[in-house]
């Protein structure tokens, strides 16, 4: 023992020296050291604020001291002051099983599991995440793995297919195929594309201009000649669909389509509003006592009166607008045509009021069915012009519509007559054919 060294009660001190035991075991409060130091009792050591803590460097490597502000007992590791409790990892979560960093069972994550860029401890180790954040687009409607940030994603609908989408159109990158019109129609005379209406379960189609004439033995829509009438409907039927496929006589979905468009534009009302005044009626009036052709002068639409006698404001003019500004000839009015509609009588949903009379739509009993699917969307009757209803006297009959020249007041764009089979021909009776 170098130094100077003083017996001091029963204490011992040596000062300014270093103190050197070489070989056994120095003992603390014990007789009989069991270790190289072995203190039976308190051991104190440095106490640091962290700030003050010395660098963890390789020449202290195992060195203990004390952090009074922590309130922790570090050890250094050469590189790193290691807390001396449960965190014993310095990961900053109280560990319960790992206090060496060598077990990989005190978590489950991997570096899939954590946002790019972010840092976190498992397994002994500090780990760098790698799911991608990502963005939806609405260029495509796949959604990749990743992590999205306030983003609320709905469920997939096997709905969202192509075949599904308008053509033209594309939602998440997938282009629609679904054709709402058919193809523009190559025979049969003058077409108007009508807008479909979902509430009657109709897509886009065409309907003839003008009520079907015949052309040798073709129904055509031209602005010349009068009506082909004296005709079966069986026989419109087979006409129709010879035109080629997706050709068909007129179906009342279809009609009703129509006419549910010609209520709601304003140019088909008396007073030039929807709902002011009364719908135009048609040639309806017998004066003349025939049927008329249409007008073959100039502009095809500008003399709706034509052969009727009549001017504005007369409620004879025999052309409505449709909402895409075409113009339909004797909607109302010239003649009966037929639809391809069978009726089966009675009450509720898909029956058909019995009364063999003319009725207004606003009755009670049509109220049931019959109003939606072929009558006015508003409280209209025959003072409004809308045409009137006649029942189904028997299962089967043919549904007629529109009115003809000697109708009067049970003319209208809504008139409904299922009085007749598929049999009866009559003069005042026509067709049209869509597509």
């Amino acid at each position: 023992i170098k130094g100077t060294a003083a017996v001091i009660g029963s204490g011992f001190s040596v000062g300014g020296s270093t103190l050197v035991v070489k070989g056994g075991n120095v003992g603390i409060g014990t007789a009989v050291p069991a270790a190289t130091l072995d203190v039976n009792g308190g051991l104190r050591v440095g106490n640091f604020t962290t700030a003050a803590r010395p660098a963890a460097i390789s020449g202290n490597k195992g060195t203990f001291i004390f952090d009074t502000d922590l309130g922790k007992p570090y050890v250094s590791n050469g590189t790193v002051w290691k807390p001396l409790d449960s965190d014993f990892d310095s990961d900053g979560i109280t560990d319960a099983i790992d206090i060496d960093d060598n077990n990989a069972a005190d978590a489950t994550a991997t570096a899939a599991d954590a946002l790019a860029g972010k840092t976190f401890y498992a397994g002994g180790g500090s780990k760098t995440g790698t799911m991608p954040s990502q963005t939806l687009s609405a260029a495509n409607d796949t959604v990749n793995a990743g992590y999205y940030a306030a983003t609320t994603l709905s469920a997939v609908d096997t709905d969202l297919a192509a075949a599904n989408i308008k053509s033209g159109v594309a939602i998440f990158g997938k282009a629609g195929t679904l054709e709402t019109a058919p193809p523009a129609p190559a025979v049969g005379g003058t077409w108007l594309l009508v807008p479909g209406d979902a509430t009657l379960g109709t897509r886009d189609f065409y309907v003839q201009k003008y009520e079907a004439k015949d052309v040798g033995g073709v129904p055509t829509s031209q602005p010349s000649d009068t009506p082909w009438v004296l005709i079966t409907q069986t026989l419109a039927k087979t006409k129709c669909t010879a035109l080629g496929a997706g050709y068909h006589l007129l179906t009342m979905e279809e009609a009703q389509t129509i006419s549910r468009n010609i209520e709601n534009v304003g140019w088909n009302w008396t007073g030039g509003s929807v709902g002011s005044g009364g719908l135009w009626r048609g040639h309806s009036d017998s004066v003349p006592n025939n049927t008329l052709a249409a007008d073959i002068t100039g502009d095809p639409d500008d003399d709706p009166y034509v052969g009727t006698g009549n001017v504005t404001p007369s409620i004879e003019r025999r052309v409505h607008q449709l909402s895409t500004g075409q113009y339909i000839w004797d909607w109302s009015g010239n003649v009966l045509e037929w639809s391809e509609m069978t009726c089966s009588g009675g009450t509720g949903t898909g029956l058909w009021d019995t009364t063999a009379a003319w009725q207004e739509w606003t009755v009670a009993a049509l109220s049931d069915y019959e109003k939606g699917r072929a009558g006015p969307a508003g409280a209209y009757t025959s003072a409004q012009n809308a045409g009137k209803y006649y029942g189904c006297a028997a299962n089967a009959n043919v549904v007629t519509r529109g009115g003809g020249w000697i109708s009067g007041v049970n003319a209208g764009i809504f008139a409904f007559q299922a009085a007749v089979i598929p049999l009866d021909y009559y003069d005042n009776l026509g067709f049209r054919c869509g597509r």
